[in-house]
């Protein structure tokens, strides 16, 4: 009885011990690991944010390729994300939250079985001699005890998936075709006119997705309230904002009849016009191609232009997974 007793207390005293060391330890977890690419960052960075792609380079997929997957891409990037359902890796999903083009993404990771926990994964990319280095992180909290002590063999146990996942993505990337994007035909183009509601808000430019992810969906509704149909492919005009970084951005869904607008929402009408016009094709975030060398031809032309620019968004990427066919036509109103 005595082996017993002191067996019991001697277990006793290992938890409160175990509990007490565990009230000193870190709060936090953070792992990360790098590898540099020999690409340019934009293309290494609409890898990273396609999610159709994931299942060709994410170690913990490739540990169960018969897990169901569902993907779910949006146009301006935040949003997009995967859910996953198998039974060696769980059950959860992971969204895009925020990004920076060509510099930051930003998830939030929702693990739901076999254990209840969110987390945050951040990728960031910094241009080098030699291409771009990535590094994938990820961080969170970690709950008092258990999760506190497991935090102590986090780096250990996930850093090889995370050295293998970026293996992975790096054979991927360096495989890929140049998905930096391309101009179609510069060419001078009579703009038709239309009718359209739009939001205007002066928007700092590293946050233009997150935004128009706010309009559009507000456009929709009122759509849908007042029984209209869109008339045509969404659009956006960027007006120049006083503010340094920023842009008063307008987005617009064409529809085909006048009507009044309320609140924030505004009926606006953009007469024929002639534009200086060319359809970019690739991904949003590449689009400035396309603006470079509007540029370049309005300045050796000596074209005088008169307007604001806007963006015709004519591909879905819901129904085209290929990114290098998205279209979207950039114009210039011209004298």
């Amino acid at each position: 009885m005595k082996f017993l007793k002191w067996l019991g207390i001697s277990l006793i005293s290992l938890i409160a011990l175990l509990l007490i060391i565990a009230l000193f330890l870190p709060s936090n977890f953070h792992v990360e690991r790098s590898i540099e690419i020999d690409k340019p960052v934009n293309a290494i960075f609409e890898t990273a944010v396609d999610m159709n792609l994931r299942a060709k380079w994410d170690p913990w997929l490739e540990m169960e390729p018969s897990a169901e997957i569902s993907v779910q891409m949006t146009p301006e990037i935040i949003g997009s994300g995967y859910t996953w359902k198998g039974e060696i890796i769980g059950e959860g999903k992971i969204t895009i939250l925020e990004f920076i083009p060509n510099e930051l993404i930003k998830s939030k990771i929702e693990f739901i079985e076999p254990q209840s926990m969110e987390s945050d994964v951040i990728w960031s990319f910094i241009e080098t001699d030699n291409g771009t280095l990535i590094t994938w992180a990820f961080e969170g909290s970690l709950s008092y005890p258990i999760e506190k002590w497991s935090g102590l063999f986090m780096d250990k146990f996930m850093g090889p998936q995370f050295e293998k996942g970026l293996s992975n993505f790096k054979k991927l990337v360096e495989s890929l075709p140049d998905m930096s994007g391309r101009t179609g035909e510069i060419k001078e183009f009579q703009f038709e006119g239309l009718f359209a509601i739009s939001i205007k808000e002066e928007c700092a430019i590293n946050k233009l997705s997150s935004k128009m992810m706010e309009m559009y969906p507000e456009l929709m509704d009122f759509l849908n309230e007042n029984n209209l149909e869109i008339y045509g492919p969404p659009f956006a005009i960027y007006h120049e904002s006083e503010t340094e970084g920023f842009t008063l951005l307008e987005c617009a869904l064409p529809i085909k009849t006048k009507i009044k607008g309320k609140d924030n929402i505004n009926f606006i009408e953009i007469l024929p016009t002639k534009t200086i016009m060319a359809s970019h094709f690739g991904h949003y975030n590449t689009v400035k191609t396309t603006y470079s060398e509007l540029f370049k031809h309005i300045n050796e032309n000596s074209l005088n232009v008169t307007g604001s620019p806007w963006e015709m968004y004519i591909t879905d990427p819901m129904k085209e997974p290929d990114q290098s066919k998205w279209e979207t036509k950039v114009y210039f109103p011209i004298k």
